[in-house]
């Protein structure tokens, strides 16, 4: 068993407790319910965290609050043409790259009419990502830009965007407190704590698809996935309970357990199908839980294929599929990939695990096509609870003109960035002198990922960025038949605890438009911007809400039709120009 150091309370747990939480990891299953079920399917749990990170946490800015001209910038219209930004990080890639802003530049965000117009307040903490619908049109024919804020107290909230006039609230139950779940790694409590994901068919017909954790009686967990319309925040169809089951190699069967398990990962979308992964909360029941990536059918929620990332029994399963957030990559010809966390890796026949792997799936998930990728360092990433699913997996678009194959880059908690092909992850990494390599290995062990690339292409060519823990780098991304990736260029603040995940804005690959935004995490969160062609000092730095404990707010600004949305707890920060 992996040995892992657990906090409670905030205080480093002795030895013995150590033993008997260990000693709990293989407890038995807590079953899902019926979906209206309010009977008792959990049990008290002790109240765990994960190891702290020890990253210092820089201290607040000077809090300079709204812009004198807030009210003005409040009436300002978007100059260009307003987008939809209906998925995690704008496309299924996911590159976080918005290529069609034309209000924010460097000299505009730079400028003093940029800064804070308003703060929308809500119920909860705001784990997911914000959306946009624009030119929406409402059941009473009213047309909005439509912002959509999901938030861990199970609100769904969808205001107007230009002045942000709330238009519904839909509540979709009681969340889970996180002392009765056990795991205290997000606080208070856990609700809707992944992206939707929004599939729209027409000017006035769009659904959003999310799944929420409630807890309507004591004890009595549910995860359900929902198909929701946007102009009513109504269920279109009966909400379905996430309860996936596998029968094991080496006997018995394996199914999500709704007490210790959630979904953290984004939700993807793609022919007619949502992709769901699953992770564990604070790796309670490790002995006896998997990972899951789940397949459901956008049009009446019926599971249609599951992968389970532990098929035989072994004393530490788990294998999560969590990534902070970070969603799965989808290529154009539907492959899913994915990164999964701690937990058992072998890929011997009858006893497969697939623990600290990039995982690359058919689009309908079936176990004879699965390609992987494994770091040589697993067991020792698995012995310190250093897991590679910390951090997301990221396909490069391929560009014309390419000679290399079609790439992927992953990092995760121990720092290092992987550049592999996607089409042939190659298997477990080799020592150096044997086996399979990487296209390449980026050392990053001083600087962890709780985190996930972005990448645009600007007037120079393909670049990625990153930042785990330290500055964030800028890599140009070489396409020829030796591909590579070369830092060139760097900026200067920290991530906080853990890392970003970047959005890159630009419009189209015009010169001296492109933008890169990120959350700073810390207490109190802070949003930064930086020129994207140089890096280097932030152009526009300010706090940005508060988070409810410390640095573990993992998160993705929002950047569509001129404006910027960060969210914290109970509060979206907005940003934008003021004349």
């Amino acid at each position: 068993m992996a040995s892992f150091r657990w906090f409670l309370a905030g205080f480093a747990v002795p030895a013995a407790l150590v033993a008997a939480i260990q000693l709990s990891a293989a407890a038995p299953l807590h079953w899902p319910l019926p979906e209206n079920s309010t009977e008792r399917n959990g049990v008290r749990q002790m109240g765990v965290s994960h190891v702290k990170m020890s990253t210092a946490i820089d201290p607040a800015l000077p809090d300079v609050g709204l812009h004198p001209h807030a009210a003005q910038g409040l009436k300002r219209r978007y100059s260009g043409t307003p987008i939809d930004v209906l998925n995690y990080h704008y496309d299924n890639y996911p590159t976080g790259w918005n290529k069609s802003e034309t209000d924010l530049t460097p000299a505009t965000v730079h400028s003093a009419s940029f800064g804070q117009i308003t703060t929308l307040n809500v119920d909860g903490n705001v784990l997911a990502q914000p959306l946009m619908v624009s030119n929406f049109t409402m059941p009473d024919s009213s047309v909005h830009n439509l912002l959509i804020v999901a938030t861990g107290h199970n609100s769904v909230y969808a205001y107007d965007a230009q002045d942000y006039t709330l238009l519904w609230h839909r509540k979709f139950g009681p969340p889970q407190p996180m002392n009765d779940v056990g795991c205290q790694d997000i606080h208070p409590e856990y609700g809707i704590s992944s992206t939707p994901v929004i599939v729209r068919t027409a000017p006035n017909a769009a659904t959003m698809y999310l799944v929420v954790a409630s807890e309507p009686a004591p004890f009595s967990f549910h995860t359900k996935i929902h198909a929701v319309d946007l102009g009513t925040g109504t269920d279109i169809m009966p909400p379905r309970e996430i309860k996936p089951t596998a029968h094991l190699a080496t006997g018995g069967q394996i199914h999500f357990d709704p007490q210790n398990q959630w979904n953290r990962a984004s939700l993807a979308y793609s022919n007619g199908s949502i992709y769901v992964g699953v992770g564990s909360h604070c790796d309670n029941n490790a002995g006896a839980i998997s990972g899951w990536m789940l397949r459901y059918d956008a049009s009446d929620l019926s599971l249609l294929d599951r992968f389970n990332t532990i098929e035989a029994h072994a004393d530490y399963e788990l294998s999560s599929i969590w990534m902070s957030g970070y969603a799965p990559a989808i290529s154009p010809d539907g492959h899913v990939y994915a990164i999964t966390g701690n937990g058992n890796y072998n890929l011997g026949k009858g006893f497969k695990g697939y623990g600290e792997s990039v995982i690359g799936l058919s689009s309908d998930l079936k176990k004879k096509s699965v390609d992987t990728f494994t770091p040589n360092s697993w067991s020792q990433l698995n012995g310190s609870d250093a897991d590679f699913g910390s951090g997301g997996a990221m396909l490069i678009p391929t560009v014309s003109g390419q000679l290399a194959p079609p790439m992927l880059v992953a990092q995760g908690k121990a720092g290092n960035v992987y550049l592999l092909d996607s089409t042939h992850l190659g298997g477990l990494q080799g020592d150096g002198h044997t086996g399979s390599q990487p296209l390449q290995e980026i050392d990053g062990s001083s600087s962890g990922c709780w985190c996930g690339a972005a990448y645009y292409v600007g007037p120079g060519g393909g670049m990625v960025f990153y930042q785990g823990s330290g500055v964030l780098h800028g890599y140009s991304v070489n396409t020829s038949g030796t591909p590579s990736l070369t830092n060139t260029i760097n900026g200067t603040s920290s991530g906080g605890g853990g890392g970003t995940f970047p959005i890159v804005s630009t419009n189209g690959s015009t010169a001296n438009t492109g933008v890169v935004w990120v959350i700073k995490r810390a207490t109190t969160e802070q949003l930064q911007a930086y020129n994207a062609a140089t890096l280097g000092d932030p152009i526009f730095a300010s706090n940005a809400g508060t988070w409810s404990n410390g640095s573990r707010a993992y998160l993705t600004p929002l950047v569509a039709n001129g404006r910027v949305y960060v969210g914290a707890f109970k509060t979206v920060t907005v940003f934008g120009l003021t004349d």
